[in-house]
């Protein structure tokens, strides 16, 4: 008797493990959530692909498929209804207000890239335009070194990119050396690669690019006039959406941004392994053939990626922050409202900006998975 119990006991005891074991692996074989991400073959806005090799999306349940887009084309494909539709992508506050009128679905999600230190206006050595440094080495005080620095631009050419936030960020200088973007300053509209050459070959009085354009300059002996938020509100990098994509999938994007984070805080820990990772995964895909010390020049020093949802509170969500977005999201409205003359009327945050939502939502999901 003793030894039938026993026997039954440990059937019972092997039939709860099974089918527990089972159940368990019926759930785990459950479909993950399949999403189409948008990004460019830049060191910023490549960065989310970090996440699937290391595997921190599929521990999330979701499927990210990587879609490798031109800046302008993310827009675009967002608001496609074909094959090449995406989910999400990584854009800026300024491609949402532009492009805002024609698309009232698109969205500003979530600001988590402050490119800050990014953008300079290059000029060569000749002394033609000083730099900023010649006016604060005279004693100004910096508003002063500023405003007479972009005094400078008077009757100058400047090779860069019409209808982009390189050239929004010219406009800018202007206004802050009193001058009229229209009238005072001539463009050179170029694409990026194709304007710096232009440049080298000595078109224009001074050039806007990108990051690696910056620094191809500086190899050259190219000097940089004035950069960062002394040349204008800072661009911020983050996701954009849709509404309907938002209101459907509100936890599948909170824990987009949960890997996010882990993506920035492993970087920060891991700076020289995930420059030899990011940069072949680039190249694959550029020919701007970016080297792991260059990547690590870009990391927090060029542009800044703050590493908690706390810290974006403080640099991006409040008004007192270095890199408030209200302060961007209205200069990208006076640039094509006003200079431009692209949109109809200015964008109401109200209307595209659901970065203060999005926070929420991602600090409940981290709560709830303590």
């Amino acid at each position: 008797m003793k030894r039938s119990l026993i026997l039954f006991l440990l059937v019972m005891t092997f039939a709860a493990f099974f089918f527990t074991a089972c159940d368990n692996k019926s759930k785990s074989a459950a479909p993950a959530r399949k999403i189409v991400f948008g990004i460019s073959p830049f060191p910023d806005t490549h960065m989310p692909v970090l996440g699937k090799i290391k595997g921190w999306y599929e521990a999330e349940g979701l499927d990210v498929e990587f879609r490798i887009l031109g800046w302008t084309e993310v827009q675009e494909a967002l608001s496609s209804s074909a094959a090449n539709r995406i989910d999400l992508g990584i854009n800026n506050i300024s491609s949402v207000v532009a492009t805002h009128a024609k698309n009232p679905s698109l969205i500003y999600y979530y600001g988590f890239n402050t490119f800050d230190s990014g953008f300079a206006l290059m000029t060569r050595p000749d002394g033609k335009i000083k730099p900023l440094q010649y006016f604060l080495d005279r004693g100004e005080s910096r508003a002063d070194a500023i405003r007479h620095c972009a005094e400078q631009l008077k009757g100058k050419t400047v090779v860069t990119t019409s209808n982009t936030d390189m050239e929004q960020g010219v406009a800018a200088c202007a206004r802050k050396g009193g001058l009229s973007f229209e009238q005072d300053v001539k463009i050179i509209d170029l694409n990026p690669d194709d304007g710096m050459t232009a440049f080298i070959s000595g078109s224009g009085d001074a050039y806007i690019g990108g990051i690696p354009h910056r620094m191809k300059l500086a190899e050259q002996g190219m000097v940089t006039v004035i950069t960062g938020v002394d040349l204008g509100p800072a661009p911020i990098n983050g996701i954009v959406t849709t509404k309907e994509f938002a209101a459907a999938n509100p936890e599948a994007l909170s824990k987009i941004l949960k890997v996010w984070f882990k993506i920035v805080d492993y970087t920060d820990k891991n700076l020289d392994e995930v420059a030899g990772i990011m940069t072949a995964e680039l190249n694959k895909n550029t020919a701007a053939r970016v080297t792991p010390e260059q990547f690590k020049l870009f990391w927090n020093n060029f542009e800044h990626y703050p590493a908690t949802p706390e810290e974006v509170d403080t640099q991006i969500l409040s008004p007192s922050g270095p890199n408030y977005w209200k302060a961007c999201w209205d200069d990208c409205n006076y640039y094509f409202f006003n200079i431009r003359k692209k949109i109809p009327q200015p964008v109401k945050p109200e209307d595209a900006f659901y970065m203060e939502d999005a926070q929420k939502k991602l600090k409940k999901l981290l709560t709830e998975s303590k």
